[in-house]
Formats: C-alpha cells, structure tokens, sequence
C-alpha cells in the first residue's frame, strides 16, 4: 500500500475500480446499477475522509491539502473546459471542419499556466477549471496522470507528459519550477527564443512528436518567437487501445458530410451486444477498449442536423458524469443497459490544429491574454501574458481499436520592455563614415560618408 496519501487514495479508487469490474461480464439490472453506484460512492466518501484524517494527523500544513483534493476534482475540469470551449469552437467552425480537442491536454496545459498565476488570473482560471484555491486539485495532476496510464492491460495504453520551454534570459522563479515538476511531472528546458528561434521551434516539434508517437509532427513555428517571448508550456497526450471486440465485416458505402455532399467511405460492420440508448433525437452506443472495458468509445448520433447544433450549443459540464449530483448524463452511457445491435462505423482518420485563444477568452479568461491585467507572478519577477494556445488533435479509427494524440503549446511573452541599462549611447541618426578594411593587411577596401542612407526591404 503506498504511503503518500494522495497516492494512496488513488490505489483504493483503482482497487474499488478493479472489484467492480466483476460486474462486466453480466448486464446489471437497473435498480442493481444504482445500488452499486450508491455503494460505491458512499465507499468513495468515506475513503476520502479517512485519507484526508491520517494526512492532517500526519503534516497538517503541506499533504492535507493536497489529500482533500480528490481526482474527481481533477477530472471535472475536462468536462468544465469542454462545456465552456467546444461550443465556441463549433459556433465558429465550418459545416464540415472536423472539431476533436482533448480537454484533458488542454487542463493540463492551463494548469501549467496556473501555478504561476496571482490575482485576477489566477480567479478567472480556477472558475474556468472549477479548481479550489482552497484544496488545490492541481497538486494530484501527476498522481492522477499515473493512475491513468496505468491501464492494466497490454491492449490500451495511454501516456501524458508535461515539459515546460524556458527563455534563458528570463530567471523563473525555483518555486515555480519545482511545483510544476512535483505536480505535473513538467521538466524544463532552457532555450534561446530570440537568438535561434528555428532551434527552439525543432526542440519543441521534435518533443511533441516523440510525446504522441509521430502523429503530431508540429505545435509551434519559428516565426512565432522573438526576443519577447518568455515560455512555452506544452502537454502531449497519446492513446492507443484495441476494442474489445474487433470489427471483421464492412463494405463500400456513402456518408453525408456537414454541407450535404456525400462521399464515399469504407463502414465497418459488427453485431454484438453493447451498451446503446435510442431516443427522439438520435442514438448512442459504447464501444469498450480492451477486456476489463474501462476505456471506452462513446458515439452519440444525432437524428438531422439541427439536433446536432443543439448538442453542440447546449452541452453542461453535468452532462459528462454519472457520479456528479443534478447530473443528466446525457453524455455519459454508462447506466445505459446491453443489447443486441448491429453497428456501422467508418474506418477514418481526422486531425485538428488551431488556435483555441479566442474561444479560452470567450470562456471566461480574458485576464491572462490581457497585458494590463495578466499576473503570472509565480513564474518570474518580470510582466507575463499567453499570447497564444495552439491546439493539435489526431484520431484513427479502424477495425482493430482506437489511436488518438493531443498536444497543447501555451505561449507567454513579456509584455514590457526592460529597462534600458544605464551605459554609453550612441544614436545615427545623421551624416556618419563608414570603413571596410582588411586588417590583416591593411587593405582599406572601402570607405566613405553616408548621409541619405536608403531603406532597403529585409530579405
């Protein structure tokens, strides 16, 4: 049993998770279901008070804050980010712009960002991610990073990483650094921003693509970075899962793309039992990964195209969890019950990378874009905003399983000048000579006065 007490309750939620997964192999009645919810979120409950007791027994001051945070507080700011983004995302995107974010990458990467934030930047975060600044669920990313990739199975495997890109002309702040590393597990590399943007963008590009196994090749440009620029916070994700059960049929068909057009596409095809809702707007299905089925593909069909913009417009972080109090679950098929369907599902790939600042703004931080307001304080003594958040997603769907990748790059710039050093000036700004020699022999090659010096284009 580990020590640690954030650790420690994260081995009792795999273990309760594990037991549970008896359960799999038979469909559970519904009024079974909701027992075994309430009993395990009441064991859940009582679990957490007893950590959160031996951890104030043990350091009141550093690990029982960290303890009354809990990983359903982390793991509610990916549906509070989705909530908050997609919808601004889909009311800007085009009929048929593919639009896949990863709201775990994107919480990761805010977090980043978060543990330097003070003041109004900090508020507008923590509401954005619904993040106490009283537990601090930011303090279990790493703990709960772990307890995602540990997966248990060989057929689903799934990796987060965080890695922080530092100006070396900045002095970050060591408290700084050391929380990010202690609690996302961010390492931190200096680079030269200004001096050699082009090495900065390949070290970036070139961690990001071995984070996601090549299937996203590049976050960031070289054109983006200047002597201003302070940071870069990035996160990689990579999932890679086999379904439970493979798809060993399909044939040639037609699909109706967003504008109407329809094209052609390969549909694989299985009947098997699965977890499936119908209803007046559309259908639904889970396909599971693996053969414990705790990773699953949720598909959520709707009727026509106006359904469609409605559940993109209406979606409420509530809407993605079973265990949250009010919640509808719309978004959540894991109370659904089992039956016989048979399933049509393209075999496809998809990718999406773009900017989400606007959209990040819209959903309630405009402080930390804002250089009259941003506070990033806890990164360094110097004035900070994001001047950028690039998003990229990957996703393959095949007979065999599931591959997706995200990243997230946040850029920070410093938003003043530093203050010119007190030392000798020299301005031409007027008539001046101008010599080119060879010293080596003396040579005076050319020389003479400029005093209507032409402009010239950059080249």
């Amino acid at each position: 049993m580990p020590t640690n007490p954030a650790t420690r309750y994260l081995h009792v939620q795999k273990t309760l998770y594990n037991r549970s997964c008896h359960y799999v192999g038979r469909t559970l009645r519904p009024r079974e279901k909701v027992e075994t919810r309430k009993s395990m979120r009441s064991f859940f409950i009582l679990a957490v008070l007893l950590l959160a007791g031996c951890a104030a027994a043990n350091n009141r001051n550093s690990v029982a804050s960290e303890a009354s945070a809990i990983p359903h507080d982390v793991s509610y700011a990916h549906a509070r980010l989705a909530a908050a983004l997609y919808p601004r995302l889909a009311a800007d995107a085009e009929a048929n712009d593919n639009l896949f974010i990863s709201p775990l990458s994107l919480t990761e990467g805010l977090g980043l960002a978060l543990i330097g934030a003070r003041g109004t930047t900090e508020t507008q975060l923590r509401e954005l991610l619904a993040w106490s600044g009283q537990s601090k669920p930011e303090r279990l990313v790493r703990e709960y990073g772990a307890f995602l990739s540990d997966t248990g199975e060989d057929e689903v495997r799934l990796s987060v990483a965080n890695a922080l890109w530092l100006s070396r002309a900045i002095r970050f702040d060591p408290s700084y650094l050391n929380d990010t590393e202690r609690y996302f597990g961010a390492t931190a590399e200096p680079v030269d921003f200004g001096g050699d943007p082009l090495g900065a963008a390949r070290r970036i590009n070139g961690w990001v693509a071995q984070a996601t196994r090549e299937r996203i090749e590049e976050i960031v440009s070289a054109d983006q970075f200047d002597q201003s620029t302070a940071a870069v916070l990035t996160n990689a994700v990579w999932f890679k899962a086999d379904w439970s059960a493979p798809f060993k049929d399909g044939a040639m068909s037609e699909y109706t793309r967003g504008d109407g057009s329809r094209v052609p596409i390969y549909m694989m095809e299985r009947i098997e039992r699965l977890q499936y809702r119908e209803s007046k707007d559309g259908q639904a299905v889970v396909l599971p990964y693996g053969s414990s089925g705790r990773f699953v593909m949720e598909i959520f069909l709707p009727r026509d195209s106006e359904v469609l913009r409605r559940w993109e417009r209406d979606i409420s972080a509530l809407s993605f969890s079973l265990a949250s109090q009010g919640s509808d679950a719309y978004f959540d098929l894991g109370a659904e019950a089992s039956r016989q369907i048979l399933l049509r599902l393209p075999r496809f790939e998809a990718r999406f990378e773009n900017s989400v600042r606007d959209a990040l703004v819209a959903a309630g931080i405009p402080c930390a874009f804002d250089k009259a307001c941003a506070d990033f304080s806890g990164m360094a003594d110097a004035p900070f905003a994001i001047s950028e958040v690039a998003h990229a997603t990957f996703l393959r769907v095949d007979e065999t399983g599931t591959e997706a990748s995200a990243s997230t790059a946040i850029a920070i710039r410093v938003t003043a000048k530093p203050p010119v050093p007190d030392v000798p000036k020299m301005i031409v700004d007027r008539p001046f000579l101008v010599a080119i020699r060879d010293r080596a022999s003396g040579a005076l090659i050319f020389f003479g006065r400029i005093a209507d010096p032409m402009p010239v284009e950059a080249t």
